[in-house]
């Protein structure tokens, strides 16, 4: 697992490279952001099959909050990318990756590269659908830096996609945080349940109060 984390993270940084010197960029313009304490993660995912009275839901629409996200697929389909003219399969493909944007690319270029929005549908009853993703940001202290591009670039940058949700979209351990939230909205539903449960317990928050 630590050799596949190291080479993934290596495939990465050479992503990140190549959009920031495709932005006219110094290739290490995110550096300082990322070097020796980037949010790195892997993560194993299996979708089991759902009844046909259960709902398709195996991960909420999203956009991941980190710089890419790489993706290696299982033989079953499901995961899902949105385009202007609507969501569309991405099917599994021997030999391939799945790379999508993330936020922290959007932010960075105002726009002129956009976040991948992406679900996943689970697998009808009888099947199971594996993936491995792994996610690198910068780190969770970090502010996102936004790029001088040049006016040829910056005449087409369409602006972040603002979300009401998240005013401090900009720094990178609170937007992390919304992304946790979005993709998996039942349970953080059952957690914020928790919470309050937990709270009304410990009685009112008032000043002094270790919370």
């Amino acid at each position: 697992m630590l050799r596949w984390q190291e080479a993934a993270t290596a495939l990465s940084i050479r992503l990140i490279r190549a959009f920031a010197a495709a932005l006219e960029q110094p290739e290490e313009v995110f550096a300082p952001i990322y070097a020796e304490l980037p949010n790195q993660r892997i993560k194993l995912i299996r979708y089991p099959g759902r009844d046909l009275d259960e709902d398709d839901q195996g991960v909420g629409a999203h956009k991941d909050s980190g710089f890419v996200t790489v993706l290696l697929q299982h033989g079953v389909a499901g995961l899902q990318v949105e385009t202007p003219d609507g969501w569309i399969d991405a099917p599994p493909r021997p030999g391939t990756f799945i790379v999508n944007i993330g936020e922290l690319l959007e932010m960075a270029s105002n726009g002129y590269l956009k976040a991948t929005m992406h679900r996943v549908v689970s697998p009808p009853a009888g099947q199971e659908r594996f993936s491995i993703a792994f996610f690198l940001g910068a780190r969770l202290d970090a502010t996102v830096p936004v790029l001088d591009l040049p006016p040829h670039l910056a005449a087409e940058a369409g602006g972040v996609t603002r979300d009401p949700q998240n005013p401090l979209f900009m720094e990178v351990g609170k937007n992390y945080l919304k992304s946790r939230l979005r993709s998996h909205p039942d349970v953080a539903r059952r957690h914020y349940a928790d919470l309050l449960s937990a709270t009304e317990l410990a009685g009112p928050v008032g000043p002094g109060s270790a919370y």
